[in-house]
């Protein structure tokens, strides 16, 4: 009977080393996803980043654009009501 439970005590030890050891390898692949997340989430930051930046320098662009061309309607205007224009 002694031996029995021994024989017991050593099986459920061995379960639990594997167990341990599933749970370290669960770990291992867990902490991965997390860390190729991150890095996707950085990725995905730093493009949107750029993006805004480049939509930023379009928006100056013409902004400009319409800036000039509303001077060149006012200086049309003028010259054409007669107003001195310099």
């Amino acid at each position: 009977m002694a031996g029995d439970s021994q024989v017991a005590l050593y099986q459920r030890i061995q379960e639990l080393e594997n167990r341990v050891e599933q749970l370290r390898i669960s770990r291992r692949v867990l902490m991965r996803l997390v860390e190729k997340s991150e890095n996707e989430k950085w990725e995905l930051v730093n493009r949107l980043r750029q993006e805004k930046e480049q939509l930023r320098a379009r928006n100056r662009r013409y902004a400009r654009v319409i800036w000039q061309k509303n001077r060149e309607l006012v200086f049309l205007n003028c010259k054409l009501r007669g107003d001195i224009v310099s």
